[in-house]
């Protein structure tokens, strides 16, 4: 053989072998989807071995007539698909060159809506949930029966969403799974994440000295998030954090791992005892978002959670990743009026009063000037956010829903003050969902049997709330009173028909009275000294509160 034909041999050899080692590939994880804005999605799926990347889309599952294509060898492949139409549904097929891989399920991508506009908008919440076992797959199943009739529309992470290590090994077997995980889900369901301790545990653990900067693992090789601004909010530039729009919402994904207990300028959060920390590029950046927030509603979501007494205490003095986002990251969210706070790491449900001001350990909590309202929350008493007068906006909910596929074994306290309901035990496991629509907020807690175990509205309302003001309709005195209380009507529209309920702190109703008359006495000597709200409501459902005191 000469020199010649030898080189045609050898090129005829790898051709053979490339045109092969492609051709053998199989699909190992995924598809599954990332990033979607209203003109864009990333479609993402791994194989065996290094090839091409090749996805095929359109509206429709027959008709997949545009393509979107990366000639890099590679195992991870991270295609997007652009120059596509607002909230619209579009159906892709992933392949190579020159093969296309089998469609099996759901396999579409909904784009973002526009911007601002008013629709019904659904949100499944999940923390602590990659446990590989059958808590996980329980509380996964009892969702799409929940869901059956209803498109999802966004899927958050909160953190621990694998264990133990966050390895990409984990990952594998764990969430993109199809026994106990998402496999099929993830086709169709685009996830917004937020790591958790466990997550980090692959990236930089606690007595880590990395900056944060330098942050890369498992977690991070596998997503793809809105770091420059693509749908709404200030670009982060990193994906450890980011935020996005979706309708007239506004979605803050913080990373409460960003601490360093040994390195000042490691510590992001403030989460070392021995430095004071006055701010850092992180918070900077959380102030500037907020404040160039425009959307009617704000969601922000950690892992750390500020409050809680599960599987975790937040206020034990270990607990120095909790204390920091207590101290100095949940009053920048208070401050700009964040709804809801969602988290997890504590592996129970719990679930706040609308408050604010909280900062410090349990024991400085003062209900009397922290509980903006102390109700249930329920569809007759919801906690109302007042958009006008003094303090507009003002009040949180935080929510810890950390028991996804993780359970407190051992018998949870569940005693927080600032926390109206709990659910933690061996058996006791499920999710979050929310719906926003206009207005109105929705909450629930879903458990894995399909009960709705917690449900809570939040309401915004052009009302102004702060202002007091019941008081051009009625008048309370004395207030602090001893024994009782005398309420008269101060306005003539008072003919109408108005009912009164006092509710104690836990939102525990303790007395109620329909049509009340234009005067009226309420004796207060069975009830403990202490706080009181004092609800009016009309039959149209406007509503005013009174805080009174018992002395």
């Amino acid at each position: 053989m000469n020199m010649r034909d030898f080189r045609y041999f050898t090129l005829a050899v790898i051709c053979f072998f490339s045109f092969g080692f492609v051709q053998g590939q199989t699909v190992v994880r995924g598809p599954y989807l990332q990033n979607p804005t209203q003109n864009s999605a990333v479609v993402c799926w791994r194989t065996d071995v290094p090839a091409d990347s090749r996805v095929l889309f359109g509206t429709s599952p027959g008709n997949l007539n545009w393509v979107a294509s990366d000639t890099t060898l590679v195992t991870n492949h991270f295609v997007t698909l652009q120059g596509l139409s607002p909230y619209t549904q579009y159906y892709y097929q992933t392949g190579t060159g020159t093969t296309l891989f089998p469609v099996t399920g759901d396999q579409y991508v909904r784009t973002f809506p526009a911007d601002g506009v008013v629709q019904p908008v659904r949100i499944w919440a999940l923390g602590d949930f990659g446990k590989g076992n059958q808590e996980q797959a329980a509380v996964r199943n009892a969702f799409e029966a929940f869901n059956a009739d209803r498109k999802t529309d966004l899927w958050v992470w909160l953190g621990d969403n694998v264990y133990a290590d966050g390895t990409d090994e984990e990952y594998q077997t764990k969430v993109f799974d199809s026994i106990y995980g998402y496999h099929h889900m993830m086709k169709y369901l685009p996830f917004h994440p937020c790591p958790g301790n466990h997550d980090y545990n692959s990236i930089s653990p606690v007595t880590s000295t990395v900056n944060p900067n330098n942050h890369s693992g498992p977690y991070y090789d596998m997503i793809r998030v809105p770091q420059n601004g693509e749908v709404g909010g200030i670009p982060s530039q990193k994906p450890l954090y980011y935020s996005f729009d979706y309708a007239n919402i506004h979605f803050i994904s913080i990373n409460s791992e960003i601490g360093s207990v040994y390195n000042a300028s490691h510590d992001w959060i403030g989460a070392s005892p021995l430095f004071s920390f006055n701010g850092s590029v992180f918070t900077q950046w959380l102030e500037q978002d907020l404040a160039a927030n425009q959307q009617k509603w704000c969601i922000a979501y950690f892992h750390q959670p500020p409050y809680t007494d599960g599987s975790h205490e937040s206020t034990a003095f270990w607990e120095v990743y909790m204390k920091a986002m207590r101290e100095n990251i949940v009053p920048i969210l208070e401050n700009h009026g964040v709804d809801l706070v969602l988290n997890g790491h504590s592996h129970v449900y719990e679930r706040s009063y609308l408050i604010k001001g909280l900062y410090d350990d349990d024991n400085t909590f003062n209900p009397a000037t922290m509980v903006i309202n102390g109700g249930s929350g329920s569809l007759s008493s919801p906690y109302y956010k007042y958009l006008q007068g003094p303090n507009p906006n003002t009040g949180t909910v935080y929510v810890v829903a950390g028991n996804g596929g993780s359970k407190e074994d051992g018998g949870a306290g569940l005693q927080h003050p600032v926390m109206f309901y709990g659910d933690g035990c061996d058996t006791c496991i499920g999710s979050f969902i929310l719906d926003i629509h206009a207005d109105t907020l929705k909450g629930r807690y879903l458990s894995a049997s399909g009960a709705i175990k917690d449900e809570f509205y939040i309401i915004k309302s052009m009302q102004t709330g702060l202002a007091k003001p019941e008081l051009s309709y009625f008048s309370i005195f004395p207030n602090p009173a001893h024994h009782k209380i005398s309420i008269s009507a101060t306005a003539n529209n008072v003919s109408k028909k108005w009912d009164m309920t006092l509710y104690d702190f836990g939102g525990k109703a303790l007395f109620s009275q329909n049509n009340i008359p234009r005067e009226i006495e309420l004796s207060l000597e069975k009830y403990p000294s202490g706080a009181y709200w004092l609800i009016f409501r009309d039959e149209s459902g406007q509503y005013f509160r009174e805080k009174i005191i018992k002395e």
